[in-house]
């Protein structure tokens, strides 16, 4: 004898597939919009780091990205010794050896920073938009009157 599947079976499937799917979906437009807001923001962390010094390569000032370490109280790295360190995998230099500086990159934890008053490279705002159309005396008025805006009693023009 054959089995066979009962009917009912394949809706609870396909309801299934549709909200694995919906899942799926929001997952993916959260991931999209998490992306968007780090290159917005990575936009404005972009620039010249003016009086830094990159502890790991000793450059001055620091240009492009600048990496601050939360367990160190005073440690700051250039975009080129952040990939070298490339997240506690890497190796970590302590090319000005001004401070003591612990070399096991898993010791470190840096995250993008900028100074107050710190002015990025990159402009980050979007197209300007026009405003609105500003009425003029002798424009005819926006009320539907037919009069001109300028003797029209209804307020448009002030």
């Amino acid at each position: 004898a054959k089995s066979r599947t009962h009917p009912s079976s394949h809706t609870m499937d396909d309801a299934a597939k549709a909200a694995k799917r919906a899942e799926i979906e929001a997952k993916v437009a959260a991931m999209k919009a998490e992306q968007k807001k780090q290159e917005e923001q990575k936009a404005a962390y972009f620039g010249e780091h003016q009086g830094i010094t990159c502890d790991g390569c000793g450059a001055v000032p620091i240009i492009g990205y600048r990496f601050r370490c939360k367990n160190c109280p005073n440690h700051d790295i250039c975009e080129a010794c952040h990939e070298r360190w490339d997240n506690g995998k890497g190796s970590m230099a302590n090319g000005l050896a001004k401070q003591q500086i612990s070399l096991d990159p898993k010791d470190h934890d840096f995250f993008i920073h900028k100074e107050r008053g710190f002015k990025p490279l990159v402009k980050t705002a979007g197209p300007t938009q026009k405003s609105e159309k500003k009425l003029k005396p002798n424009d005819p008025c926006s009320c539907g009157s037919g009069k001109k805006a300028k003797k029209c009693g209804c307020g448009a023009f002030s």
